[in-house]
């Protein structure tokens, strides 16, 4: 890459370990890679589990060159390695968006039906030889973000996958059960003790 211009669009691929265990920091990602992506005419996607991001980045050589310096010094992130960095003729992605996508075991499954990957085992970008890193980003590309919402993969800020939010919701209805049958049962020991009448 040392003789590609620095107007030159290229596509660069890397992963890292997550180095936090703020919830927060992929609201801020996305939030910031929005402002400094579009501002910069970088796209690509995001993802990520609990362990890893595995970024794709595509705009000019300066521009990603700039990215990437931020991102080695970022604390979020630990052991960051550059997969491929290459030239590329254009652009794969048509929104400037960053996309993040989470890709938690339960929602890989979802995701890898949905792109048709097989049975490959969970997001475990860190082990994955090049060629599958390749075909990785090639399914990703053929995502349709317009009919996400309908195919249960959704892109969300926090990264909290469907089933994370039922079992959130379920487990207000857990207490709010539990808070009955306590009430329930100390009226029931009232009356049976003669407490009340």
């Amino acid at each position: 890459m040392k003789d590609t211009p620095a107007d030159s669009l290229i596509r660069l691929i890397y992963v890292s370990e997550i180095n936090t265990t703020e919830s927060s920091v992929f609201e801020h990602i996305q939030s910031h890679s929005e402002v400094f992506n579009k501002k910069n005419n970088i796209v690509g996607f995001l993802c990520n589990n609990t362990e890893n991001f595995l970024q794709c980045l595509e705009g000019t050589k300066a521009a990603v060159t700039s990215l990437m310096q931020r991102i080695f010094k970022d604390t979020n992130h630990k052991d960051v390695d550059v997969v491929f960095a290459q030239r590329v003729g254009n652009y794969s992605f048509t929104d400037w968006r960053m996309h993040s996508l989470n890709l938690s075991d339960l929602r890989w499954k979802q995701f890898s039906t949905h792109v048709e990957l097989g049975e490959i085992s969970p997001f475990k970008p860190e082990h994955w030889p090049y060629w599958f890193v390749e075909h990785f980003i090639e399914c990703v590309k053929t995502l349709d973000y317009s009919t996400l919402a309908q195919d249960r993969i959704t892109f969300d800020s926090l990264g909290y996958s469907e089933v994370e939010k039922k079992l959130a919701s379920d487990n207000v209805l857990f207490y709010i059960f539990l808070c009955v049958l306590i009430g329930s049962t100390a009226v029931i020991l009232l009356y049976r003790y003669d407490v009340v009448s």
